[in-house]
């Protein structure tokens, strides 16, 4: 996090909040949980947690409960270095920022139970438990599930509506581990993340997951899937009970996939958008589209477009699909294929999804600049170069830079003459800040074109377009409730060209 959000962090929480609540060793609080039991937590606090190693502590939180205005945050205190080994366990938690914490392993004396290194637990009440999270700059590590009868997840959500994980990393399970579980949860982003060495799913959803959206995250070598948009859920865990999908209208945009069995699958969801992905050297399949579910769920209506699948595998390339299945409504539409094994493929394996609607497809070298320094951008030379269906989502690649009118295929949008795409912000500067009702944006050296302004829930809650070239605006945000919020500039061919953090203050 830089110093500059910090600074805006604690202004907003010492400003608005009630207090500043420190847990740890020699505190009056030993850890997280035994402060949230004592009934000490309240909305607008800030909850400093010290340097320390947390094992075994106290880790069901049954109450955090902040408002619109009000956030609970949790964090370090100053630069400590904060190592959790327990299950932190949030069965009511709302309006709740969890930020740069460290959860390492998990306690030994758990070892007996499916271990979940953060878990927010909706208890059966559906999505009025558990709402309005954001986890942010955290890592999740070392997770050992190896003796559990199922699956641990660094991070997983259950019955959870409007949540926000972002800029964490998710890194070397063992056994069978997930990065992020979701679970009957509901208006989700998971966007700048990165998932490594994880044995099982880099993220799953499932059991009536809808409206979730994973952007511009990396994925390398996640063994079962780097994104798994589906599954086969017992009908008693579904959100809401009797839903009619696994998964639905679940958005994987503009992501980064490196080796593992396959880089997506989609098992028994629909109304899935799979846009604008780049996946390089899966070992398996290019893609799965599998009917897994026992409740009588199938696929339907997926999109898959402008994607570029790569292959290291005996397979080649190798869609896999549930056999004796109507595959009618799934489309793939202008995705580039290629097999690093056999360099030069006659055709794409399509034998098991009988019906399938598959348009514009190109068989080649991607001729990506440099993979073995993991650049995966495309020189003028490559076939995926300006080859990209016309799409209205994602508006931006993997580096927050505006696709093109001609989109590229894959990721990472190319640099076409005359088009600014900069992965390097210009300097933007928001005065006052904090602000009341009204804000100054000065952007240096460049005019400004359109101010976009998210909640901490990475919602635009205001849009403003520029009519004329200008390098400074003054800016009404007399209709936004106090709290923090990013504010996006972006010029007039759409390139990102600056992003800050604003805090509102009355």
């Amino acid at each position: 996090m830089t110093r500059l959000r910090i600074t805006l962090l604690l202004l907003l929480a010492t400003s608005i909040g009630r207090a500043q609540i420190h847990v740890g060793p020699g505190q009056m609080y030993p850890d997280l949980g035994t402060a949230a039991h004592a009934r000490v937590v309240h909305a607008g606090d800030t909850v400093f947690v010290h340097a320390g190693t947390y094992t075994n502590s106290v880790y069901w939180i049954d109450s955090l409960i902040g408002t619109p205005d009000k956030w609970i945050t949790i964090q370090p205190f100053a630069h400590d270095s904060v190592s959790i080994n327990e299950q932190y366990t949030f069965q009511t938690a709302q309006y709740v920022r969890i930020s740069g914490l460290h959860f390492y392993g998990d306690d030994s004396t758990q070892r007996a139970r499916v271990f979940h290194q953060l878990f927010f637990d909706y208890e059966y009440a559906c999505f009025t438990a558990n709402h309005d999270i954001v986890v942010e700059n955290c890592t999740f590590t070392n997770l050992n599930n190896t003796g559990k009868d199922a699956t641990g997840a660094c991070l997983k959500f259950t019955g959870t509506d409007n949540f926000l994980v972002e800029n964490c990393i998710f890194r070397d399970g063992t056994n069978i581990t997930d990065g992020i579980s979701l679970n009957a949860d509901r208006n989700g982003v998971i966007r700048h993340c990165t998932f490594q060495n994880m044995p099982g799913d880099g993220s799953h959803c499932k059991g009536g997951t809808k409206n979730i959206t994973y952007e511009k995250n990396l994925f390398v070598n996640c063994i079962a899937d780097g994104v798994d948009v589906g599954g086969d859920t017992g009908p008693q865990f579904f959100c809401p009970l009797g839903a009619t999908w696994e998964a639905d209208s679940i958005k994987v945009f503009a992501n980064i996939f490196i080796g593992g069995l396959t880089g997506i699958r989609l098992s028994s969801c629909h109304n899935s958008y799979i846009y604008n992905n780049t996946c390089f050297k899966t070992t398996s399949f290019a893609f799965r589209s599998l009917n897994a579910s026992s409740n009588n769920i199938f696929l339907s209506n997926n999109h898959i477009a402008n994607n570029i699948f790569t292959t290291y595998s005996p397979n080649h390339i190798y869609l896999n699909a549930s056999n004796n299945f109507d595959f009618s409504t799934e489309y793939f539409v202008n995705n580039l294929f290629h097999d690093y094994m056999n360099a030069d493929p006659a055709s794409i394996y399509l034998g098991e999804m009988p019906g399938v609607n598959v348009t514009g497809s190109l068989i080649g070298d991607p001729e990506f600049v440099d993979t073995s320094r993991g650049d995966f951008m495309l020189p003028p030379n490559s076939p995926a170069f300006g080859a990209g269906v016309a799409l209205t989502e994602p508006t931006t690649d993997y580096f927050d830079r505006a696709y093109n009118s001609s989109r590229s295929i894959g990721a990472i949008e190319s640099k076409f003459a005359g088009v600014s795409v900069t992965s390097h912000p210009g300097e933007l500067t928001l005065a006052p800040n904090p602000c009341g009702d009204r804000l100054t944006v000065i952007c240096n050296n460049q005019s400004l074109f359109e101010i976009s302004v998210l909640d901490m829930l990475g919602r635009e809650v205001l849009r403003l377009p520029v009519a004329e070239s200008t390098e400074s605006l003054r800016v009404d945000v007399s209709a936004l409730v106090d709290g923090a919020y990013t504010v996006l500039v972006r010029s007039r061919s759409g390139a990102l060209i600056g992003r800050r953090t604003m805090v509102k203050m009355r």
